[in-house]
This record gives C-alpha cells, sequence and structure tokens, in this order.
C-alpha cells in the first residue's frame, strides 16, 4: 500500500488528519501535565484542611534511667543522646534529678545537688541551672525542662481561623533538639561533725537520673461539630 492508497477517498483522508493530530498532541500533553498538576495545588489545594478543625497530638516518650552514688563536692556527667524519627516534632525535654535524704542525725544536715546543663550540641535551646535538698520528706532534688515546641501542652483543641498547612507550620519544631542532652550534677553533703555512738557517718548520696523527651505526632482532622452541620 503506497500514500495514493491511504488518500483515495475524503474518508481516508479524514482518518489521516486525525491520526497524525492525535500523534502530535499525545506527547505534548503528557509532557506539560506535570506543570498543570503543579499550578493546580498552587492554586489552593495544598492548603490541606480548612474550616472547623480538631487538632491533636499522638505523643512518644523517649527515656534514660540512671543512679549514682557521689560523695561531697563530686560530680557526675550525664549523658542523653536524642535522635526521634524525621515525621516527629519534639514537644518537651525534661531532666529530674531525685534525692532522699533520710540518714542525718537531726535537722541542719540535709544533702543537697547543683545540677547544670551543657547544650552546646543543642541548636536554639538555652542552657539552665537548678538545685535542691534532698528532703527526708520525699521530693527532693530538682527538675529542668526544656520547651523545645514553644507552648506545647499535649492537650487537643479546636481551630476555626487556620488551614491544616498552617497548623502543620505552627507546630513544627523546627529540627530543633537533635543531639547531645548533657547535664552535670554536683553533690553537697552535710554530715554531723561529731559522730554520734551507733550513728552511720553520712559522706555519701544516691541520686536517680531520669531524662525524658515527649515528641509528637499531629493528628488533624475535621471536627464533629463541622461535619454535623
Amino acid at each position: 500500500m503506497d500514500f495514493q492508497d491511504l488518500v483515495d477517498t475524503p474518508q481516508k483522508v479524514k482518518t489521516l488528519a486525525g491520526t497524525v493530530v492525535f500523534l502530535v498532541a499525545f506527547p505534548i500533553y503528557f509532557e506539560a501535565l506535570p506543570s498543570l498538576i503543579d499550578d493546580g495545588l498552587e492554586g489552593g489545594g495544598s492548603s490541606g484542611l480548612s474550616g472547623s478543625l480538631q487538632v491533636s497530638f499522638e505523643e512518644v516518650s523517649t527515656t534514660l534511667t540512671e543512679s549514682v552514688t557521689l560523695g561531697d563536692g563530686q560530680s557526675h556527667d550525664s549523658f542523653f543522646d536524642l535522635m526521634i524519627e524525621t515525621e516527629l516534632s519534639i514537644g518537651y525535654v525534661q531532666l529530674q534529678i531525685s534525692c532522699f535524704d533520710n540518714d542525718e542525725a537531726g535537722p541542719g544536715f540535709t544533702d543537697s545537688v547543683d545540677g547544670e546543663s551543657d547544650l552546646s550540641d543543642i541548636e536554639g535551646v538555652d542552657d539552665q541551672t537548678a538545685d535542691g535538698a534532698c528532703t527526708g520528706g520525699g521530693n527532693g532534688g530538682f527538675t529542668m525542662r526544656w520547651d523545645v515546641t514553644e507552648g506545647y501542652t499535649g492537650e487537643s483543641y479546636s481551630e476555626q481561623n487556620m488551614t491544616e498547612k498552617e497548623i502543620r507550620e505552627f507546630w513544627n519544631d523546627g529540627g530543633r533538639g537533635r543531639g547531645a542532652w548533657i547535664a552535670t550534677i554536683t553533690a553537697d553533703i552535710e554530715a554531723v561533725p561529731v559522730p554520734i555512738a551507733g550513728e552511720a557517718i553520712d559522706d555519701d548520696e544516691d541520686f536517680d537520673i531520669s531524662w525524658t523527651a515527649v515528641s509528637y505526632d499531629l493528628i488533624i482532622g475535621v471536627s464533629e461539630s463541622s461535619t454535623q452541620d
């Protein structure tokens, strides 16, 4: 079959012309398709949900605990290497030092502890210092807390003024908090100057060290009140 056979009737001419147009237009369409999709997303689809939204936080805790016995003036460095999944944000990091001085002969000789952080490896988080007495009634020591995501409480809430995209940007930790969290504690032992017969001399104290990091995954959905309207 030669070219003349393809165009010897008006119907064949129409068929050939349609085929040529299709062969030209088909690759052009699929080449332009990705840009058409991107333009559609930028036009508003990328903002996600809007209206009355319910915001909640699915929390994940990462902990490290250790115990140490220190004499007067002795120090201990505690290390907490924090690396979490990339899709999570860090709400806060907390350091709790607990001690219980119940072996003194009388009042006025309560042991205590000082603490100082070294967050040189952590971007965007400030160092803290703290101290506390090892009270015999319990709850002795001190607590440090760093709010990596400002204002984070973990409590669910309703939002009507922000889109899903804006909410996710608001609760993003910006990559802060990853790395080595370091703190040094130093013991201050208050021993009885003159030993009492039958009583052991208090020359050290036990300290429990607990690091806790609370990270979260953001859950956003349409509120029930909105779906009922």
